[in-house]
């Protein structure tokens, strides 16, 4: 399983312009096959700030998301706002347990 998690901090009041791109982006991919979970959240301390939450099954389904038409609009319009800095990383998350 890979597991990305991550941040995108918008200027303020960008975000907003990018709901609507960002709410479609999530309906999309999870439909996708593979995807076994994605969500994007505003930070509850800096509403400038989305966190990403996202789980596949394999390199494969990461891959094709990647080349869907769902991401290039994604990026498309992540291109249209200002963004003030991002992290977003992989890991490999072959090991699960729950803790709550």
């Amino acid at each position: 399983m890979l597991i990305i998690e991550g941040w995108l901090q918008f200027a303020p009041g960008e975000i907003d312009k990018f709901a609507q791109a960002a709410r479609q982006m999530v309906e999309a991919t999870r439909a996708e096959e593979g995807c076994l979970h994605y969500a994007f959240a505003r930070d509850m301390n800096d509403p400038d700030i989305i966190r990403i939450s996202e789980r596949w099954v394999d390199e494969a389904a990461l891959e094709a998301h990647f080349a869907s038409p769902h991401m290039a609009a994604f990026g498309a319009g992540l291109a249209q706002v200002e963004r003030l800095g991002s992290d977003v990383r992989l890991y490999d998350g072959e090991e699960v347990r729950r803790i709550m």
